[in-house]
């Protein structure tokens, strides 16, 4: 690779550590700093429980979690578990007369008697505005009755562990022989959050069912503020979006209160909240104000989530880590010549800040190591400190925790080329013999030898010689004879 091209690598790579950078501190900002207080809550149930562990509070937040409630239709998160395992969503489903003999305060999409949609259609209907009508045309599909279908419901309870449960119907309809508790269902939503049909389904703000004969359609919206928009109206309605929420259910019935269970992910970590008994009556209220009752339960899900994984992965810089055992620096080598020399690369921004799993700072804290992946570039000298040098990526339990860009601690140049020394030429001759004189070194001159003379001066020189010799011997002659006189 030459010099060029590798300069131009990295300043692409000093570009992509920009970006890196950013994404490692693009941790969710909205997390609560304030440990939500459960007493101000009109709900009377509440949990925070960990996916993994859905008996357990996520910083001991829950409230008459064991005590006897009612779910109301949170039910339908049970029924779509047991349909999603025992149905074909592809069935065609005719609706009975049972599936629309429901009171007029009821919850419907509107399906008539008759009228043929697909399983996987109502399950919409059912999940997305919570008609009961759709939910008891599921429960007749897959258990052939709706009593039937609360014998798969209570089979399911029991294999998830919710002792403390009984189900009756298909749609969370009151009944006193249905009840659950909160912590039953925290383990509900910690296995509705495994199954990724259900969280698709709950995670569509809208949907249009198809009726197969006529191919009427019908248009569901889901009312679960943390993953939709409320319907737009009159009067301003309270959002509550959630980015890393992955579905819920609401209900509502004068027995039970208003109730919520949602489950959210962040970071590989699924939390389970549960809210039941919300009864500040609304009577006499409207526009906003009966908003805000109606959705309080959505904020407060939000903010449990917000103060949870805030808890679970606090936001701490990279400089307190390393004073805790984080490795910052890495042996690395650059190409100089022929030969691999040691040049060691450290963290590019020592006070980075990043989020950090508890359980993998308290056990770096008491001196375990996190497992480190480190990725190199092929550099060749010269090299300057604080140049890029690649990334590494801290894990703890197979989970990746963060990355950081690398740099180069110090700088390094090649080798300067030598001078060569002049080299001084002396042109030797042989020593003369006794009595003969050396020959002078001829000087040497720049400019090139003049070649021997050729045509006319040669012919000249011919031509004059004699003349030269025979003038010679007249004026020898002459002098000799004036001599004799």
């Amino acid at each position: 690779m030459s010099q060029a091209s590798i300069r131009i690598h990295l300043r692409r790579l000093a570009a992509l550590m920009a970006v890196m950078t950013a994404l490692v501190v693009s941790v969710p900002t909205s997390f609560a700093v304030d440990r939500p207080d459960l007493s101000t809550f009109p709900e009377r149930n509440v949990i925070l429980a960990y996916g993994n562990d859905p008996t357990k509070s996520v910083d001991g937040l829950e409230k008459n979690a064991d005590e006897k409630a009612y779910p109301a239709s949170i039910t339908k998160i049970m029924t779509a578990l047991v349909a999603l395992e025992k149905g074909n969503m592809e069935d065609l489903v005719t609706i009975s007369a049972h599936d629309v003999d429901l009171a007029s305060a009821n919850t419907k999409i509107g399906v008539k008697e008759g009228e043929v949609y697909r399983l996987g259609d109502l399950m919409y209907g059912m999940l997305l505005p919570s008609g009961n009508d759709a939910a008891r045309a599921v429960a007749e599909q897959v258990g052939g009755t709706e009593e039937g279908f609360a014998e798969l419901m209570n089979a399911k309870a029991r294999e998830l562990g919710m002792t403390d449960s009984h189900f009756t119907n298909a749609s969370g309809l009151h009944d006193d022989d249905m009840y659950t508790t909160a912590r039953d269902l925290s383990r509900l939503g910690a296995a509705a959050a495994q199954n990724d049909a259900l969280c698709e389904i709950l995670m569509t703000p809208n949907y249009t069912l198809t009726e197969q004969t006529s191919k009427r359609t019908v248009s569901v919206r889901n009312i679960d503020r943390l993953v939709n928009e409320p319907r737009p109206g009159d009067y301003k309605k309270v959002s509550a979006l959630y980015t890393w929420c992955i579905g819920g259910k609401t209900g509502s019935t004068n027995a039970a209160g208003r109730t919520y269970m949602a489950m959210a992910r962040y970071s590989g970590v699924t939390l389970v909240c549960v809210l039941l008994g919300d009864k500040v009556p609304t009577s006499g209220t409207k526009g906003t104000k009966y908003d805000k009752i109606i959705a309080n339960r959505f904020l407060e899900a939000k903010a449990l989530f917000e103060y949870g994984y805030s808890y679970l992965f606090p936001i701490v810089n990279v400089r307190t880590l390393a004073g805790e055992g984080l490795e910052t620096e890495f042996p690395a080598t650059v190409q100089k010549g022929d030969e691999q020399v040691p040049l060691p690369v450290t963290v590019a921004d020592i006070d980075a800040a990043v989020s950090v799993y508890l359980p993998a700072r308290l056990a770096l804290q008491t001196g375990k190591k996190l497992r480190t992946e480190v990725s190199l570039l092929e550099v060749s000298v010269p090299v300057k400190a604080g140049e890029p040098a690649g990334e590494v990526s801290y894990f703890f339990e197979d989970r990746l925790l963060f990355s950081l860009p690398l740099v180069f601690q110090y700088g390094l140049e090649p080798d300067p080329t030598p001078t060569p020394e002049p080299v001084l030429t002396v042109e030797t001759r042989p020593l003369p013999s006794p009595g003969e004189t050396a020959a002078p070194v001829q000087e040497i001159s720049s400019e090139p030898e003049t070649p021997p003379s050729q045509g006319q001066p040669q012919l000249l020189w011919y031509v004059l010689s004699p003349l030269a010799l025979m003038g010679g011997l007249f004026v020898f002659f002459l002098l000799k004879r004036k001599k004799i006189k």
